[in-house]
């Protein structure tokens, strides 16, 4: 049960934290731009960047998820 709670706090701790690593993630790409915005900076982006951001992004819109102790 106690590895559950700890998985549990990593992940709440990594959705609180979701917000500013997506702007420090997305800081070098709209430096590059003219005209910033979502769209402009996801072209420039590689594969592996575009993963790295819907998972960011997804964290951010994900709706937290109340603790039920089976799911971590």
């Amino acid at each position: 049960m106690r590895e559950r709670l700890i998985r549990y706090q990593e992940y709440m701790r990594t959705v609180e934290e979701a917000p500013e690593a997506l702007q420090l993630f997305l800081a070098p790409f709209m430096e590059q731009l003219t005209q910033t915005t979502l769209g402009n900076a996801v072209q420039l982006m590689t594969e592996d960047e575009r993963a790295e951001f819907d998972r960011l992004l997804g964290l951010m819109i994900q709706a937290v998820r109340p603790f039920a102790p089976f799911t971590f």
